[in-house]
């Protein structure tokens, strides 16, 4: 459960981050450096302190689940990060992969949830949803919100969740051949997946034309590097790592679901930032989703 909960806190500082990279880099380029910098780091790091992790019958499992979540799901992600913010983006994101999830885990790797687990998990939900639904949309984006961007934000949903059971399907078949993967590797395979499908479609929308580089109102170099290099390390680097070491320990569905806490770890960091105060429901949304969490621990534990 310790990974899940750091995979929170790592989260919800890449999603900050993430926003404000797009804002000045365009959605599309700020996913694309963040995965070419996590990338660098992530395969020098596996190279060096564990080749012996690097398996063909495993790679290929996590480049596939690379290309759903990195890939397909980040682009989702991003596109939407410049549509509806971050918050909507998250919610959307987080609290619809766990569904994913546990549907496409149960009709391929055959696991069940208890009822516990999933009442735990439903809790954990509404509290999210309690808390960031009560947070007024975003004034910079005139307070109104994109179908385009939700869509876009649900889309990221299912590539987080789609994308989980494939690395569990990966674990799983490490363990049956005898050798460990750990989640520091695990994230080094899975971003060269996603890595290779957001270079083929940014390659692709750059030939018809339909690439916006930076919106030039934002174009101040050295903040926007700031917020790339910080979404880079708290995203695909660190907070996928702990992610993959929770999949070891956690099914998709209730792994995905701890991991939907991340906007109620927003709250302080946008207070901090951004200068927001929260509501009342906000924080009872918070009480409710924490509570999910302790229920949580005492089903799985």
């Amino acid at each position: 459960m310790i990974p899940a909960l750091l995979t929170v806190l790592l989260f919800a500082c890449s999603g900050i981050a993430g926003e404000r990279a797009a804002r000045y880099w365009g959605g599309q380029l700020a996913n694309l450096l963040r995965l070419f910098l996590a990338t660098c780091i992530l395969a020098t790091g596996t190279l060096i302190l564990f080749p012996a992790s690097l398996r063909w019958e495993t790679f290929g499992w996590l480049f596939l689940s690379g290309v759903v979540g990195f890939g397909l799901g980040d682009i989702a992600l991003f596109l939407a990060y410049v549509r509806i913010g971050a918050r909507l983006t998250i919610l959307l994101n987080l609290c619809t992969a766990p569904i994913w999830s546990s549907i496409t885990e149960r009709l391929w790797l055959g696991t069940t949830l208890t009822a516990g687990e999933i009442a735990a998990s439903a809790i954990i939900l509404a509290g999210v949803i309690m808390a960031i639904l009560s947070r007024p949309a975003s004034k910079s984006r005139g307070g109104g919100v994109h179908w385009i961007g939700i869509l876009c934000g649900l889309g990221a949903g299912m590539g987080q969740g789609i994308g989980t059971v494939i690395s569990r399907n990966a674990f799983g078949l490490a363990e049956r051949g005898g050798f460990a993967v750990n989640g520091f590797s695990a994230a080094a395979q899975r971003v060269c997946g996603g890595f290779f499908i957001v270079l083929l479609v940014f390659l692709a929308f750059s030939a018809i034309g339909r690439n916006h580089i930076r919106p030039p109102a934002l174009a101040n170099r050295r903040p926007a590097s700031g917020w790339l290099v910080a979404t880079t390390l708290c995203g695909p680097v660190l907070g996928v790592s702990c992610f993959q070491w929770s999949l070891i320990q956690l099914p998709a569905g209730i792994a995905n679901a701890v991991v939907a806490m991340t906007p109620i770890a927003m709250i302080p960091l946008t207070m901090l930032i951004d200068g927001e105060r929260p509501r009342a429901l906000s924080i009872a949304g918070a009480c409710v989703a924490v509570a999910g969490v302790i229920l949580l621990l005492q089903t799985t534990g």
